[in-house]
């Protein structure tokens, strides 16, 4: 019988590329007001959504967005689409005093299944037969609290492709100098794979430009990481506000 693998399946011999791992995580993406002095330009943490109002048109590599009017926004993830998952979201948020709430939900259409499969069954021999599965809606939700410069969260995941995705993420993000703030996330799958998830990077919110740089970890035994390397993935974004 010719072996096969599929996302969530166990971890095996054979090396399954990062690429595949990142559009998992990219394809269910994933702020305080400028005078807490906490602001991302893109909403984003680093793996999770940030407990934000997005009140300008973004131009970002995790996050585009375009605001609709009483906190809605309509928004994609460019990485995601770059990857062959389009996707597209719809996104409520909303600041009363130092609380924050957001509400999202989104669909990915996967497009790329025969250009991954190709690439995996051409690196790994061992893996004959390679059908990754990441079509669906996933929904969101975040509270945070803005404490001065330091910005407290929670988010809940809920996400159906093959199988289904739940995770729960805390984050916090804290504005040390100017708009630079340091950021941090820990949490769990408790359905769909691996189960520790975390994250640490900094953010520049500049009124137009936004930057992040960190990385994430990943539990080795997420079958798309093979357990023989360093079981953590770059993130980077890049973005400009039109405020």
């Amino acid at each position: 019988m010719s072996p096969s693998r599929r996302p969530g399946a166990p971890s095996g011999a054979g090396h399954i590329p990062p690429c595949i791992l990142a559009v998992l995580l990219l394809s269910t993406p994933s702020a305080a007001e400028p005078s807490t002095g906490v602001r991302t330009n893109t909403a984003r943490l680093m793996g999770t959504d940030a407990a934000e109002v997005i009140d300008a048109p973004v131009l970002g590599l995790q996050r585009t967005a375009l605001p609709l009017f009483a906190g809605l926004a309509v928004d994609t993830s460019v990485y995601a689409d770059v990857m062959l998952a389009p996707n597209v979201g719809l996104r409520w948020a909303m600041a009363a005093g130092p609380h924050r709430l957001v509400l999202g939900a989104r669909y990915t259409r996967f497009i790329g299944a025969s250009v991954y499969s190709s690439i995996v069954e051409s690196e790994t021999p061992s893996i004959q037969r390679f059908e990754p599965e990441l079509s669906g809606p996933s929904f969101y939700g975040v509270y945070g609290l803005v404490l001065g410069p330091l910005l407290v969260q929670g988010e809940a995941r809920y996400a159906h492709y093959t199988s289904d995705y739940l995770s729960f993420t805390g984050g916090v993000a804290f504005n040390f100098t100017g708009p630079w703030s340091v950021v941090g996330e820990a949490g769990v799958r408790v359905k769909g794979g691996a189960t520790l998830r975390a994250a640490a990077g900094l953010r520049y919110g500049g009124e137009h430009l936004g930057f992040g740089l960190g990385v994430t970890y990943v539990d080795l035994s997420d079958p798309a990481v093979p357990g023989e390397e360093l079981p953590v993935l770059p993130v980077l974004d890049l973005s400009w506000t039109f405020r």
